[in-house]
């Protein structure tokens, strides 16, 4: 590593540990903010206790946050979004100011100080990343299969990426022409990267088979039917917070108690089954609510707060986006993997439900093509 890069690690590793040892607590006291509004640190407490049957969460970072007690979790998560610099400097075929763009993210130093998995989760998605790029440009099945384990590790963190081998073959056909002896190929390869992937979460599935007496639950649901619903619920336009937040809290303990009874597995169904309701009944109205929550994806917290700053740093990013797409000599290649991936999770936000907060895992990908260009343009 050069030293320009080593210098950028150091001073991105100073801001996140300033900011959790530092700016947290006193934002924590003036916001009434809490670290683990997600319940992560009691779901660890059954892991210690050896009582973890949990299926709404995926086992990654429930066993990371067991392993860390106290403070040295958001150091760990510090560590980790610090060595994002590093991915990023190289997927942006090494320039510095992309692995800088990253390193001074307000919003990616925010989140180390929370006890939520979207720090975990970028750092194994980058990773992944990092392996596929090198598998598509070397054709190799071993490293296809590499990716396909990392997939998997990525998966049980969250199990959004599980049909991402899909969108796979739509970008290794448009990066290269496709001809029958190179389809025949490319299918090899995304078979080694599935099968790697299925690897790896099989053993989990198995446990959630014995867990819920028989269901079907490749990782965890993580209320991922719920969420769904309240994303596409019409009368409050998909929002979580504001004044229409008593009415979907409403629908939401009417079907509940319409069912009483039904496991977990059956209520992330019955919600999803809801919330395709919702979709079919209004399909115009269903389309806006899309649109509307790219918007939200990008520039729009779930709380509101600071939305003028929140916008101009997002929209900062994303003129530097802009102006990298352009200065890109092909959108093939490493850049549409990029792209890809960017694409991929907006579109699943974008059916469910989304906040600036889940656009923290792609904007590495956008610093990175931000710099100009991906390592093989």
């Amino acid at each position: 590593m050069n030293r320009a890069l080593l210098a950028c690690i150091a001073v991105a590793l100073l801001l996140r540990l300033i900011f959790v040892f530092i700016g947290f607590p006193f934002i924590e006291k003036r916001w009434h903010l809490r670290d683990d509004g997600d319940g992560y640190r009691q779901l660890a407490e059954t892991i210690l206790l050896s009582r973890y049957d949990d299926v709404t969460r995926g086992p990654v970072y429930p066993l990371l946050v067991a392993a860390c007690p106290g403070m040295s979790l958001k150091v760990v998560q510090s560590i980790f979004d610090t060595a994002v610099c590093g991915l990023v400097f190289w997927l942006s075929g090494r320039r510095i100011w992309a692995a800088w763009l990253w390193a001074v993210y307000p919003f990616a130093i925010w989140r180390v100080a929370f006890v939520n998995k979207e720090t975990v989760l970028t750092f194994l998605l980058i990773v992944y990343f990092c392996i596929q790029v090198r598998a598509w440009r070397l054709d190799c099945w071993r490293d296809w299969m590499l990716a396909g384990v990392m997939l998997g590790l990525v998966n049980l963190c969250k199990p959004m990426f599980l049909l991402w081998p899909v969108a796979v073959i739509g970008i290794c056909c448009w990066s290269r022409s496709v001809s029958f002896g190179r389809g025949l190929r490319l299918s090899y390869r995304v078979g080694a990267l599935v099968l790697g992937m299925v690897v790896v979460i099989a053993p989990w599935t198995y446990r959630n088979w014995r867990v819920t007496g028989g269901e079907f639950l490749p990782v965890a649901t993580e209320r991922g039917g719920v969420t769904t619903f309240i994303g596409n619920y019409q009368p409050t336009l998909g929002l979580w917070e504001g004044p229409g937040k008593p009415r979907w809290q409403s629908a939401v303990a009417e079907i509940e108690s319409q069912n009483a009874g039904k496991s977990v597995v059956q209520m992330d169904r019955l919600f999803y089954r809801a919330a395709w309701q919702e979709v079919a009944g209004n399909p115009r109205m269903a389309v806006e609510l899309a649109i509307r929550k790219c918007w939200r994806f990008w520039f729009l917290g779930a709380a509101r707060r600071e939305q003028f700053l929140s916008f101009v740093i997002q929209a900062g990013y994303m003129a530097l986006l802009c102006i990298g797409l352009m200065r890109a000599r092909s959108w093939s290649g490493g850049t549409g993997w990029l792209l890809g991936v960017i694409g991929y999770v907006m579109l699943l936000h974008a059916l469910s439900y989304a906040d600036l907060r889940f656009s923290v895992i792609v904007m590495p990908y956008v610093c990175a093509l931000a710099a100009g260009a991906s390592k093989d343009s």
